[in-house]
């Protein structure tokens, strides 16, 4: 990956009952931002991997971004992003990042308990935060990172992607609520 990639941190907004969240995608390199993104996802659902693919490639940016930022794989509560299939569908790499150490157990004991409440089989999306799991992270600046991009690129990039992804979040609450607050 060279210096000055575009890339795009995506972070999902406030879910306050709601059936479905805004999605928001903050695109830029350098330290500067070049572009905002949005959509929704459903609340728990399972579409936010085609979501975050269509936005990205209906955007004017499609074609020059190369990496997408998310804080955790599951967006919009329990919405969790298939990491392999979004790589896949966009042909670039995906970087998760998280400010405390990923713990897939307790993502996966939340989906059993949503699935249990509501009846919906979770085998799908379990699956997806077991692969996810086997992505060993690292720490860097403070936060837990998980790619397959190599750590020495990784480093590179990590204060820019924290920092688009901390905008993302910040619009997206700011949008739903009114005003922005709270960290990632």
């Amino acid at each position: 990956m060279k210096a000055g990639i575009r890339f795009v941190a995506v972070a999902s907004g406030p879910i306050n009952g709601r059936k479905r969240a805004l999605i928001v995608g903050v695109v830029g390199r350098d330290g500067v931002i070049e572009g905002v993104l949005s959509d929704s996802v459903e609340v728990d659902g399972k579409d936010s991997t085609g979501r975050i693919t269509r936005m990205i490639k209906q955007s004017r940016f499609g074609d020059q971004i190369r990496l997408v930022v998310l804080n955790g794989i599951a967006i919009a509560g329990l919405n969790v992003v298939d990491t392999p299939r979004l790589e896949k569908a966009l042909r670039i790499k995906v970087l998760v990042l998280t400010r405390g150490r990923p713990r897939p157990r307790l993502l996966v004991r939340a989906l059993n308990e949503f699935s249990r409440t509501n009846g919906e089989s979770v085998k799908e999306r379990i699956a997806l935060v077991k692969e996810q799991a086997k992505i060993k992270p690292v720490k860097l600046e403070g936060f837990h990172l998980q790619s397959t991009v190599e750590k020495s690129e990784i480093s590179r990039i990590a204060g820019s992607a924290y920092e688009l992804l901390r905008i993302a979040h910040l619009i997206a609450r700011g949008v739903e609520t009114g005003e922005s607050k709270g960290r990632i």
